[in-house]
């Protein structure tokens, strides 16, 4: 086995060459499946927090979510399976072919292409190939599950299905004696299936058993009529005159079409629309399904989508399928005279048309595809008059907006996921440019995708000029995309030979005030809350609505996630943007717009920025993250206008509200701008970003960096006279004194402390109080660290702090550990796990996390401690937290020596060592003590020689490929457990327990000097 396979048809199983996918617990499982049923498409957090937790969803959802995906992102990385954050949600990026469920409904669509072709041979292989991939009840694993019910009968409708087709192709092969046990055994088992049982009087019928094939109908037809009331459809009822006539066609596999029309036959492959292909099927043979609108922006591939449905379903549609071309014509009134030539009737009304459709379908299913409706809605009420006409009828249409008839089920087409982007385009490429070769290439292809929305369209046009262009040259001219797409392909229609042909058709389609909004919704980047659009604008709430939701039905507007504060959020693709840019530049000028939206950006980081410093963290970090980009355009446009002192206001609010966030480095490079403008910032403003830019470097462990920023923060905030932010920055410069284990760090703690007690603010008191805390516990004076860290809890909970007071319980918790209070240990370390894990921050949610794992080592649970030591590696990588990086990669070298896995405790070793080194902060001695204990034993087994090449080693490896030797070696774990899991599984002991660990460790830190670098940023 070579590639991966995903099995849902059955119990759960995630195979490669490597061997099975191990999951970690249940929830990892559930989210990996919801995933998986909708790869490579996105699935949005709303929908993955549905499926893990139901209605019961946990505080700080979203965040815990994050966490699953995190852990399950690292699992899939050891077989080579990525995944995506996208604005729509979160993908699985793997073909949807590698999932068992997406191959069986392939093989079932080309079964059914297959049996339309009058294949029957080939299509019993493929239904046959299909069936044996079910090794159970779908979705097994998840039967009781609210969000799988759905998919499970879906799937086990399409079994059932696959059956019936199967047994249809053997017959057409000439079966049917043989047929007849297992038939009768599946109309026994499912006794309302007519199809089923249609089957069997067919089989009877050509054993030359009529008699019983009659009286299956009748049991049939008494059957229906007792328990439902009604009497057996039209098919059933005409197979049963047929058996009484002896009709000849009974010879046959299936009636021949009552009608002349076709189905074109797409020149091309159709690539990467698996999944739309089976759902647009599945609507167009539900009962309920008499009109299906394909709705979509122009260029998304409706019209390609809506032929292949239909070829898909055409087996279904024995009185023909039918495309009607709607693209050419330039008047109203086109529906009857275009559809009725394709259909080869003659009329001239929609009732006449409707009349001689009925009369020539004899009553069989047929369905009408009716593409290019954009500009001919007057015609939909004639859509209306067909299908009260024409019982039988089913209608697929294609319009950038709904017909709005009652009948009506829509079905919005989005642009390719990023797999299947890349898939077209390569594909496209190849077919222009035969002896061209991607490799290498990988990266600029998926950029050209994404630049291009993934609209189909746009694709094929870009890979037509990559015959001119190379790819990068090509990536970069995307800039301007509209006036590079153009001259596609000669057998395309007009307005699909450029994007802009495109476009221009769907703007000429708007009314004057939808245009207007969706110039000015330009000024906004990745969507606009109505919220923003009505203070930016100036407009009415009742006004916009009603003109975003008519932009909504033309396709112009998309409504993205709403995130956490469930307020609607509206965007555009980024062409469409361009496009109504161009327009809007033409019609007014938007400069004033552009400024309006800076200051609303403005006001709503400082008050994100505010209400991220209570209790509600999480939830404020969630929606800042979702407006960052138009926070980041509000920065650039003050900086375009002279609005220095804005500028850096919107960096420093957004680095307040999000200051351990992984994108530290976006926040810095903010700031830097802001810094470095002319005019330069006022005085006050500048000590604080200089201040904002050390902190971020700090917590980056780039600490030259940020002792050149902190002391430049300094000097500023003194020469303003800004006693707040010098109290800060000295707190700041005592904490990175702490974590490179400087000579002078008590001596900045005590000055940061004294700053910090003149302001009189508690929480500033509080910080520098721990900051010190540190500090005295480095020189081992362990009586005056304990009470500054009282001091400081007091003062946390005191203000309500409980970020601050989570950080002080877990540095008491931590004294208690180093000492043998165990107890005392687990009780402070809950309850700071709790406060985390309650209101969220995952930077300092490491803090107690790495503290309660080295706990669980003390307590000899050693599988839990090297699981919790895993989580916290995982969890540091995640924020960027280098040095606690380094030490749970020590955790887990201890933890490998206890286990003895001496080469691993070895190499672990010297993978930490290279971290904390690169970093230039040394370890904790306390943690230095109690790892090199547990080595002394690796050094003695293993010998001198032997124990320094495995450390070796460790240096050259990266932490991640230290780790991942650590979860593929002899211990085996199914992955990093959740922080959650720790609180729940607290270790039963008495105090005391553990000492041998940490006793000798305990008695060297009582009376000598404490190397222990400040890991509490």
């Amino acid at each position: 086995m070579h590639e991966l396979e995903v099995r849902l048809l059955g119990p759960l199983e995630v195979e490669d060459s490597s061997g099975f996918l191990r999951f970690e617990g249940s929830k990892q499982r559930r989210l990996f499946a919801v995933l998986a049923l909708r790869a490579p498409e996105a699935v949005s957090a709303d929908e993955l927090i549905e499926a893990l937790w139901g209605e019961r969803s946990p505080p700080g959802a979203l965040q815990a979510l994050q966490k699953q995906i995190s852990r399950l992102r690292q699992r899939l990385s050891s077989h080579r399976v990525s995944l995506s954050h996208q604005a729509a949600g979160y993908s699985l990026d793997v073909a949807s072919n590698v999932v068992d469920c997406r191959r069986f409904e392939d093989l079932l669509r080309g079964a059914r292409v297959a049996l339309g072709r009058d294949d029957p041979h080939s299509a019993v292989a493929d239904l046959q190939t299909a069936l044996a991939l079910w090794r159970g009840k779908a979705l097994a694993d998840f039967r009781f599950d609210e969000f799988s019910q759905g998919e499970i009968a879906r799937l086990e409708e399409l079994r059932l299905e696959a059956i019936e087709e199967r047994l249809a192709a053997e017959l057409a092969t000439g079966k049917d004696a043989d047929l007849i046990g297992e038939l009768r055994a599946l109309v026994t088992e499912h006794p309302l299936r007519e199809r089923l049982r249609g089957h069997l009087m067919v089989a009877l019928y050509r054993g030359g058993r009529q008699a019983e094939a009659l009286e299956t109908m009748r049991a049939g037809r008494q059957l229906l009529v007792d328990e439902l009331g009604i009497q057996p459809g039209p098919e059933l009822r005409e197979l049963e005159r047929m058996i009484l006539a002896h009709d000849s066609a009974l010879t046959t596999e299936r009636p021949r079409a009552a009608l002349v029309g076709r189905l074109p036959a797409p020149a091309t492959e159709t690539i990467g629309r698996g999944r739309e292909v089976a759902e647009v099927r599945e609507l167009l043979v539900q009962p309920g399904v008499r009109l299906l609108t394909l709705v979509g922006p122009g260029g998304v591939g409706k019209s390609r989508l809506a032929i292949e449905a239909a070829r898909a379903v055409a087996p279904q549609f024995p009185a023909a399928a039918v495309h009607v071309n709607l693209d050419g014509a330039d008047e109203s009134d086109v529906l009857v005279p275009e559809a009725a030539s394709a259909l080869g009737i003659v009329a001239a009304t929609a009732s006449e048309l409707g009349e001689r459709l009925s009369r020539a379908t004899r009553g069989a299913p047929a369905l009408l595809v009716l593409d290019g409706f954009d500009r001919y809605v007057e015609d939909a009420h004639q859509v209306s008059q067909l299908l009260a006409e024409v019982a039988n009828l089913t209608v697929l249409a294609t319009s950038r907006a709904p017909l709005r008839l009652s009948a009506e089920h829509v079905y919005r087409v989005q642009p390719l996921a990023t797999p299947n982007a890349t898939a077209l385009f390569t594909a496209r490429l190849r077919a222009v440019l035969a002896d061209h070769t991607l490799d290498d290439q990988t990266a600029v292809v998926n950029a050209i995708c994404a630049r291009l929305d993934g609209l189909p369209l746009a694709i094929e046009l870009a890979s037509d000029r990559a015959r001119l262009l190379p790819l990068p040259a090509l990536l970069e001219r995307l800039e301007h995309r509209l006036e590079l797409l153009t001259g596609g392909p000669r057998d395309l229609p007009a307005r699909q030979r450029s994007l802009r042909a495109t476009l221009e058709l769907t703007w000429e389609a708007l009314e004057e005030p939808e245009r207007e909004v969706l110039g000015r919704l330009t000024v906004f980047e990745g969507g606009a809350s109505l919220d923003a659009a009505e203070a930016v604008f100036g407009d009415g709430r009742g006004r916009l609505e009603i003109l975003f939701a008519s932009l909504l039905d033309n396709s112009s507007l998309l409504r993205t996630d709403s995130g956490r504060d469930a307020q609607p959020r509206f965007g555009m693709l980024d062409t469409v943007r361009e496009f109504a840019a161009e327009r809007a530049a033409e019609r007014e000028d938007l400069a004033a717009l552009e400024i309006r939206h800076a200051r609303y950006f403005l006001s709503y980081c400082e008050h994100a920025a505010e209400q991220a410093a209570r209790t509600d963290q999480r939830d404020w970090l969630d929606v800042l993250a979702i407006e960052r980009a138009n926070i980041r355009l509000a920065l650039e446009r003050f900086l375009r206008a002279g609005g220095t002192d804005e500028a850096l206001r919107v960096a420093i609010a957004f680095a307040r509200a999000l200051p351990w966030d992984a994108h530290a480095y976006e926040v810095r490079g903010w700031l830097a701008q802001a810094l470095s403008a002319a005019p330069p910032p006022t005085p006050a403003m500048r000590a604080s970003g200089l201040y904002w830019d050390g902190s971020l470097a700090l917590s980056m462990g780039l600490f030259v960096d940020a002792e050149a920023q902190l002391e430049a923060a300094l000097t500023a905030a003194h020469d303003a006279n800004k006693a707040a932010v010098e109290a800060a920055t000295l707190t700041a410069l005592g904490r990175r004194a702490v974590q490179v284990a400087a000579l002078d760090a008590t001596t900045l703690c005590d000055s940061a402390l004294s700053a910090a007690r003149r302001l009189a603010d508690p929480i500033a008191v509080a910080d520098a109080a721990l900051t010190a805390a540190g500090a005295w516990e480095r020189m081992g004076v362990w009586e005056r660290s304990s009470a500054l860290a009282e001091e400081a809890l007091k003062l946390f909970r005191a203000a309500g702090d409980p970020y601050g007071a989570a950080w002080a319980l877990a540095e008491l918790g931590w004294y208690d550990l180093v000492h043998g209070r165990l107890d005392d240990s687990q009780r402070r370390l809950d309850m700071a796990l709790e406060l985390r894990r309650r209101h969220g921050d995952d930077r300092r949610l490491v803090e107690p996390l790495i503290d309660y794992a080295w706990l669980t080592l003390a307590r000899e649970r050693g599988q839990e401690a090297t699981r919790g030591f895993l989580d916290c590696f995982a969890l540091a990588r995640h924020v960027g937290d280098q040095f606690n990086v380094g030490e749970a990669l020590a955790g887990l070298s201890t933890s490998a020596a206890h286990d003895g896995r001496w080469d691993d405790a070895a190499l672990l070793a010297g993978a930490s060592a290279a971290v904390h080194e690169e970093i230039g902060a040394p370890p904790w001695q306390s943690v230095d003590d109690i790892q090199q204990r547990a080595l002394d034993a690796a050094r003695e087994a293993l010998g001198r020689q032997r124990y320094a090449d495995r450390f070796a080693e460790g240096r050259r490896l990266t932490p991640e490929g230290a780790a991942a030797r650590t979860q593929s070696g002899t211990f085996e774990t199914t992955g990093v457990a959740g922080a959650e899991d720790h609180v729940a599984r607290a270790p039963e002991s008495t105090e005391g327990a553990g000492r041998v660990q940490l006793s000798a460790a305990s008695s060297r830190i009582d009376g000598s000097h404490n190397d222990r670098s400040a890991r509490r940023v």
